[in-house]
Order: structure tokens, then sequence, then C-alpha cells
């Protein structure tokens, strides 16, 4: 998994983390500007942070499920010797342990 890092994959790295940055300044200017904050109205705004909040909330989940699948497997390597068989089970325990996650929370946000 070890890849030679040469110029043109440091430098396109360094203008993504640029670009991403700037993009975000950029964003953060246009409260500075009256026209543009007449512009917009509460849904456009409130639809704005639902979609940004739900990227953030899959990027979080997609990567603590691929911990959390491998930490079972792991878990699971002295008991199952088949490896599909394993694999199969650590998907089926993260996924039951996610779902148990949200009941919880649902009981919680009712009480």
């Amino acid at each position: 998994m070890t890849e030679e890092l040469d110029s043109t994959t440091v430098g396109l790295a360094f203008l993504c983390v640029i670009l991403a940055g700037l993009s975000t300044a950029l964003g953060a200017a246009a409260v500075f500007f009256p026209r543009i904050v007449k512009l917009t109205s509460r849904r456009v705004l409130a639809s704005a942070l639902g979609i940004s909040g739900g990227v953030m909330l899959y990027v979080s989940f997609a990567e603590i499920f691929v911990k959390a699948t491998d930490s079972f497997e792991e878990h699971l390597a002295d008991k199952i010797e088949d490896e599909r068989r394993r694999s199969a089970m650590a998907s089926l325990y993260s996924t039951l342990s996610f779902f148990l996650g949200v009941l919880i929370n649902c009981v919680l946000d009712i009480v």
C-alpha cells in the first residue's frame, strides 16, 4: 500500500487543499456583502445547511462503519474460520449495531 510520492501527486493534493480552503473562504466572505445576503431566503439557507449536514453525517457514518466492520472481523477471527462468512457476520453485526443505535436515539427522543 506504500506508494512513491512524486511531484505531480503532491502538487495535485496541495491544489485540492488550496481549492477547498478558498471555497470555504469565499462562502464565508459572502456575508460581508449585504446585497448577497438579501438575495438569500430562509428556505435556501435551511436547504443548504440540511444538505451540508447530511453530507457530513454520511462521511462520518461511512468511515465509522468500515472501522466497526474491521473490528468485528478481528474479533471473529478466532471463532469463524471461513473468511467470507466472517466478513458477512461482521457486516451484519455492524449494521445491527447501527440500527440499534438509531432505535436507542428514537427512544431517548421520545422520553
